[in-house]
Parts: C-alpha cells; structure tokens; sequence
C-alpha cells in the first residue's frame, strides 16, 4: 500500500510499507538500500505456445544470422548464437528446429526453421524519488512512497 502525500507520517508506517528491523532506524531507509526501492515492476506476461509455420511465425538461421518473424511482421534481425530475443515490448525465444531448406547443388546457403514463443516484458517503474540514498531524510520524503 502506498504511502500517503500529506499529513503525518510515522516511523511505523514506513516500516509497514518498506519493511525492516526493530528498533526502528532512519538509516535503514536510504533509496536504493535493504528496502527502499528505486524502481518496482509487473512480472513478464505468459509464454504463448511454440508456433511452427515457417511463412508467419518462425526463428531462422542463416549462416551466422538470425530472423524473427512473428504474424506475418518482421521482428528483426541479428547476428548472434542466442537463443533469444527482446523486441517492441515483447521477448521471442527459439524452440525446436522445425524444417529447413536450401543448401543444395548452388541454392545457397541451408536455412533453418525453428519454432518460436514470445511473451510480453515485464516493466519497470521508477519510485521513491523524494527519498534520499544517502545524507539526511525527513519523513516527508516518504510522501507516496511504495514498496511495490
């Protein structure tokens, strides 16, 4: 629960939202520290299932090269050995390879298909800014200040 942004503010409010030892200490609540936090965030979203098809959803390789394509719309692409990617709010992981094609008398080099996921990423919030991280700390700098 969030802090209030006016009125009094107790030692034992503080400790109820942040946590923290008995005997209650201020320096216990530098931003940044044990408890007080600098950013809080929501949790990445569910992973879908793997899609396998390899003209709408799929994670190729060519060479040394990656490509991401998600729902018929380029993701990106780049050059590494990972085996996942971030993107435009979400991260796309690679599964299983699926198919793969060329490689043949003068066709090229092989490409490989593999199956592909995505979830959204999870986000981050920037909180208890009025707190210092270090020096002397008034309880009015808990004003709206959270834990979560």
């Amino acid at each position: 629960m969030t802090l209030q942004t006016s009125g009094a503010i107790s030692l034992s409010q503080v400790q109820s939202e942040f946590g923290g030892a008995n005997p209650i200490g201020m320096s216990e609540y530098y931003r940044g520290g044990s408890y007080v936090p600098t950013s809080v965030g929501g949790s990445a979203g569910a992973w879908s299932g793997y899609q396998a098809n390899a003209s709408t959803y799929y994670w190729s390789v060519v060479g040394n090269a990656n490509y991401l394509e998600w729902a018929n719309a380029n993701v990106g692409s780049f050059s590494s050995s990972a085996s996942s990617h971030t993107s435009g709010g979400y991260e796309y992981e690679k599964g299983t390879l699926f198919t793969s094609s060329g490689g043949g008398k003068g066709g090229g080099p092989v490409t490989y298909y593999y199956r592909i996921r995505r979830r959204s990423t999870g986000s981050s919030t920037v909180v208890n800014t009025n707190v210092p991280a270090s020096g002397t700390i008034s309880m009015s700098n808990f004003y709206g200040g959270r834990n979560s």
